[in-house]
């Protein structure tokens, strides 16, 4: 671990800021957003090094900020698509790397999970995918001092395979990691949420068994796993779906194309709670609000819980330009507000949302010509006064 070389330009006040260094051929991409104590962190991978690296960048809650970036990994090997949450104050994040196969081989990858204090010191590293397979996009989610982590593996030309693990804070195995679910070679990203009786939630898309890539739902709850598909086989791409939990309600956004054009939509209901994890999982996602209704292509929607209600951010693009969107919903997806255009310095990159007590975290990259940096916003919880709350 050691700082970037990357400076971090942000503005005095909390409602927004950018992250990331200036130089020409500068990368900052897949941003993953968190709360670690009362500070907004982003963790995203680029850099202007051999290869792509992991940094972490934050302010603080009276909008000053932390700087320089940590970059988390040294680029001896190209690093990807971190995941972020916070663990009692720190830094935990999942990961992968990658090198180059000899000899037109597959690339080697391996899927890694660490624990890293404010100051950037790793407090351990774990590697979660098995060697000799390709492992790649894992997601990690915190409930407690338990952590849950999801990945892919593959082995030569099989489908991969989702498989889940659980964690104590000090990096110790609770459960082991296991098969959960098949994936599908068009798998991109996975997604998840730990409800309110510690069942793990992860949904992904995946083309196998079926005309076009659908959404799949699996949930782990102690030793058992339990897998559904969510949508049916319409020949329709339904992909990257989302999923947030508040309590006993869930809410899951994806982009789906059977309308004839990239739109997002959501979906809510009721987790139930039940012996068996099955009961917590819905049938379908059939009664779905469909969010976005405009000629261009909609993309990487995601949802969080916010002050009981839903955050919904989207990408919306037009071939030559990327636009950054959000809106509010109630608890059974009604929109509570009406979808507004989010002000991004340049083409807006899929976003990441965060919610804590002290505000809501909105993240994204923006590209600038051949540069890519890393642009945060942060709506801050207004505090009410007793006799205020009175009335």
């Amino acid at each position: 671990m050691r700082h970037g070389a990357a400076g971090l330009i942000a503005s005095a006040a909390l409602a927004g800021c950018v992250l990331g260094s200036q130089p020409q051929a500068d990368r900052a991409f897949e941003v993953s957003a968190a709360w670690i104590g009362d500070r907004a962190a982003v963790a995203w991978y680029g850099g202007h090094l051999a290869h792509e690296a992991l940094f972490l960048g934050w302010i603080d809650a009276r909008g000053r900020t932390v700087e320089p970036p940590l970059q988390l990994t040294d680029a001896s090997r190209d690093a990807f698509e971190p995941s972020l949450q916070q663990l009692e104050g720190d830094a935990l994040l999942a990961w992968y790397e990658q090198q180059p196969g000899a000899a037109g081989a597959p690339s080697r990858q391996l899927a890694w999970l660490a624990r890293v204090d404010t100051e950037g010191r790793v407090q351990w590293r774990r590697q979660l995918s098995t060697d000799g397979v390709r492992g790649r996009i894992p997601v990690v989610r915190v409930a407690g001092a338990v952590i849950h982590a999801a990945w892919l593996e593959q082995r030569g030309g099989e489908l991969p395979l989702l498989r889940v693990a659980s964690l104590d804070a000090a990096g110790n195995w609770l459960r082991a990691a296991r098969d959960a679910a098949p994936a599908g070679l068009q798998t991109w990203n996975l997604n998840a949420a730990v409800d309110s009786h510690g069942r793990f939630h992860v949904v992904f898309d995946s083309e196998a068994g079926s005309r076009a890539r659908e959404l799949h739902w699996v949930v782990a709850d102690g030793e058992e796993l339990v897998h559904r598909p969510l949508r049916t086989d319409d020949g329709h791409a339904s992909v990257f779906p989302d999923i947030a939990v508040s309590g006993s309600r869930y809410a899951v956004s994806w982009v789906d194309s059977s309308d004839g054009n990239d739109e997002v939509y959501l979906g809510c209901g009721e987790l139930v709670a039940g012996d068996a994890p099955a009961t917590s999982l819905p049938a379908t996602l059939a009664m779905a609000h469909r969010v976005t209704h405009s000629a261009s292509q909609s993309m990487g929607a995601y949802a969080t819980w916010h002050a009981g209600e839903i955050e919904l951010a989207w990408i919306e693009s037009n071939g030559t330009r990327s636009q950054l969107w959000r809106q509010r919903f109630d608890r059974d997806c009604r929109p509570r507000s009406t979808a507004q255009r989010v002000r991004a310095r340049g083409d807006a990159g899929i976003p990441s949302l965060a919610s804590s007590p002290q505000g809501l975290l909105l993240a994204w990259n923006a590209m600038r010509g051949p540069v890519s940096v890393v642009q945060l916003k942060v709506w801050p919880t207004l505090a009410v006064s007793p006799s205020a709350a009175a009335r």
